[in-house]
């Protein structure tokens, strides 16, 4: 280092290697090097450490952490902008917040369904399920949904929501489906054909299930579009 040094400054090494010394010491604040050690012995000149307790004259120093740009700390604000992006998809089973509040929804609607006086009023739940769905849609997105979106996401939870009921059927049938029978055929005497006939059957369990679609999924589409329209502005989502 001292040959390239001579080579770039054109001194003879010795008095380089003293320059660049010299340099450094200046650039390097001299510290107050004290006399005594804090356990009370008297240093030795030039001393690093205590000869006694062999504590270190200068205290290391450590280095001030860098600032961290603002950019590079991140933001809290990250979950909100991301769900606000989810909300700008269009109301679908794509649309994981749509999809979520349709699920609510049918749940309660499951919920009231299992109620033994409360679901002889189902389409009326099926109704206030749809607009429900609106209102909670629009109060985690701050959205307000146009007619059609809130019929579609009425239509979503109707949808959920004929599922929930049809698995409700499936196990009260597995259950109690010989009580189930016999109760239908006291009732209807003509009944009785219909079980006996696979073909028969399957075409009435078959339009029972389409009507029975059409009834719950409609009411809360209508729910849905009632919501959106009374629910304040009439934005395009």
């Amino acid at each position: 280092m001292s040959g390239t040094t001579a080579r770039t400054s054109g001194l003879p090494p010795s008095v380089s290697v003293r320059q660049t010394r010299s340099t450094q010491d200046q650039s390097t604040p001299e510290r107050v090097r004290p006399e005594n050690c804090t356990c009370g012995a008297k240093l030795a000149e030039n001393a690093r450490f205590c000869h006694l307790c062999g504590r270190p004259v200068f205290e290391p120093e450590i280095p001030e952490a860098a600032a961290i740009p603002a950019a590079a700390i991140p933001q809290m604000g990250a979950p909100a902008g991301l769900r606000g992006g989810l909300a700008q998809l269009p109301v679908s089973f794509s649309n994981p917040i749509a999809l979520r509040v349709a699920f609510l929804m049918s749940l309660a609607i499951m919920l009231m369904t299992m109620i033994p006086v409360v679901n002889v009023l189902s389409p009326v739940w099926w109704l206030v399920a749809g607009s429900g769905a609106v209102l909670l849609y629009r109060r985690l997105t701050g959205l307000s949904l146009s007619v059609s979106a809130g019929a579609r996401l009425g239509s979503l939870t109707g949808v959920l929501a004929f599922l929930s009921l049809v698995i409700i059927i499936g196990l009260t049938l597995a259950f109690t489906g010989n009580e189930f029978v016999q109760e239908m055929v006291k009732q209807n005497p003509d009944a009785s054909q219909v079980l006996n006939n696979p073909p028969a059957l399957a075409l009435a369990t078959a339009l029972a299930l389409v009507i029975l679609f059409a009834m719950v999924v409609g009411m809360c589409a209508a729910g849905g579009a009632l919501g959106a329209r009374f629910a304040g502005r009439n934005a395009k989502v």
